[in-house]
């Protein structure tokens, strides 16, 4: 019993070795897989923060990637990182962040800012969140950096 416990113990050790190198996580609120390493090309699907991709291959300042539902395209090196690939990431439970801490550090501010700034005159949190909402389509943005001929 011993020895089966050890070697599925090394056997999932040695594929967490071999899944870290490849292994990344969305680091932004929001992006998109891209059909093209290029910012303004078609979104293939969206992605959230906390996604976790698997790098099939580098370009330049982008990477292909494959998501967790099979889909693949093109994410820029500046919205993911290395994912440590852990024994305790795969375990079962509650880890990370909740979704509330998540939505405050979006916001720039921990809980205790939070409170002493409702606290406050003169803050709107409803824009805050309106502008959070807000989403424009790639074909928009390249529609406006065409007419505004902006480089």
């Amino acid at each position: 019993m011993k020895k089966e416990l050890l070697f599925t113990f090394l056997l999932a050790a040695a594929a967490l070795a071999l899944l870290a190198g490849n292994a990344l996580v969305v680091q932004v609120l929001r992006s998109n897989l891209s059909s093209k390493p290029d910012f303004l090309s078609a979104s293939l699907s969206p992605l959230q923060k906390g996604d976790r991709l698997e790098r099939i291959e580098t370009q330049g300042s982008w990477y292909l990637v494959r998501n967790a539902r099979g889909a693949k395209g093109y994410i820029h090196q500046s919205a993911v990182t290395a994912s440590k690939v852990t024994l305790g990431s795969i375990a079962p439970g509650p880890k990370g962040a909740s979704p509330d801490e998540l939505a405050l550090a979006a916001k720039g501010f921990d809980e205790a800012n939070e409170k002493k700034l409702r606290n406050s005159k003169g803050y709107n949190f409803s824009d805050l969140n309106w502008v959070m909402e807000q989403e424009v389509a790639v074909p928009a943005l390249a529609q406006f950096i065409r007419d505004g001929r902006l480089k």
